[in-house]
């Protein structure tokens, strides 16, 4: 083989901090989690009676819905007591905690998260019409990676005898997927797909549309007014949300998500509060700042490095947007690359020679980063 033909191989460029890539946004991974907990019928050892759960006066959907501003309690429910045996059915409410710390940081409860396993016993009050109120006494269970999980209701009359006792199948309701994105210098533009996890089959897909806030461009992103589908095409509209980047972790945003119905399968609007969460790995000025929230004029252009033949040598040259110091690594095998600085020099225009080869036996490679 003639050596010049060997001579040069270019795996590549970057700006900033080493490893981070000088190319074109990735998609960014995002995830969204009801805080409503879907509840099954449940049923206590006797079946003489069952306990459902529901947000809507009149209908019964299982869901379990949070609340605010109730002493230590997250979550509430309507209850319908139904007689098993004269079919008649009885109302009342429910108040019980559910644990809400975030041990990951990531934005998200624990509890909420299909990743994570549960093992939770909390309290709670009733109301019954015609039983009275009392305690409630509550044990949750679910493994790791399943979305449904078991949980028991101790309801007590006093704090020695028990009304019932009911046994109900929970799911949690999470979708991750991807976030792809182009950011534009007036509103960021971009497509979820989202897959519901522990439920195959279930997805949702739809267009993006942020705006950077003026009074807080890198941390704070306005998604406005829009809609998904889901898997049988059904609509999910929502209102203006907000993304805010958690500074403390760089890469991630996290936001109340509010929809106008967040289960269209049920004749009224119900599972509406949810939580949006992005990760974004992309940096491309290597800044700290995810390019999910940076104004892409302040962003730099691609880094190009191309070799070029000239007389009996060889000319590496550099295309950069940015102006700083350049510097080139070499390595001769790329099985498992020594990258050796070679060369330091100052980019004084966008299209510069930076370096003068000669042919020789052995393949050599290069890349160069930009500061």
């Amino acid at each position: 083989m003639n050596p010049a033909l060997r001579l040069i191989v270019v795996l590549g460029c970057w700006m900033g901090t080493p490893g981070t890539p000088g190319e074109a946004a990735s998609p960014a991974d995002t995830q969204i989690t009801c805080l409503s907990i879907r509840v099954n019928r449940g049923t206590e050892p006797f079946d003489l009676f069952a306990l459902d759960f529901s947000s809507l006066p009149d209908r019964i959907n299982g869901e379990l819905f949070p609340v605010w501003g109730a002493d230590r309690y997250t979550h509430g429910a309507l209850l319908t007591l139904t007689d098993l045996a004269w079919f008649e059915e009885v109302r009342g409410n429910l108040l019980l905690e559910i644990p809400l710390q975030d041990d990951d940081r990531n934005g998200v409860p624990d509890f909420f998260e299909v990743r994570r396993a549960v093992l939770w016993q909390g309290s709670g009050i009733y109301q019954l019409q015609g039983y009275g109120s009392g305690s409630v006494e509550a044990r949750w269970t679910r493994a790791a990676g399943d979305a449904t999980g078991t949980c028991v209701l101790n309801l007590k009359i006093n704090p020695f005898q028990s009304l019932a006792v009911f046994t109900h199948r929970f799911e949690l309701l999470e979708y991750r997927g991807r976030l792809s994105y182009a950011n534009g210098p007036r509103e960021i533009e971009g497509y979820v797909e989202l897959h519901g996890a522990g439920r195959p089959g279930a997805r949702w897909t739809g267009p993006v549309r942020l705006h950077r806030t003026p009074e807080a461009p890198a941390v704070e992103l306005i998604l406005l007014p829009g809609a998904w589908t889901n898997e049988w095409d059904q609509p999910l509209p929502y209102p203006t949300n907000h993304l805010v980047r958690d500074v403390r972790t760089a890469t991630n945003y996290a936001g109340y998500f509010d929809f106008e119905d967040g289960e269209p399968a049920t004749p009224e609007p119900d599972y509406l509060t949810w939580i949006w969460t992005v990760a974004d790995p992309n940096d491309t000025d290597g800044d700290g700042i995810p390019d999910l929230s940076e104004d892409p004029e302040a962003l730099p252009g691609p880094v190009r490095l191309w070799i070029r033949k000239q007389g009996d040598a060889w000319e590496l040259a550099v295309e950069s947007a940015r102006l700083g110091l350049c510097q080139v690594f070499e390595a001769t095998n790329l099985e498992n690359p020594f990258w050796q600085p070679v060369l330091t020099v100052p980019l004084t225009n966008a299209s510069q020679t930076i370096l003068r080869i000669r042919p020789g036996a052995s393949p050599r490679f290069w890349r160069v980063r930009v500061d």
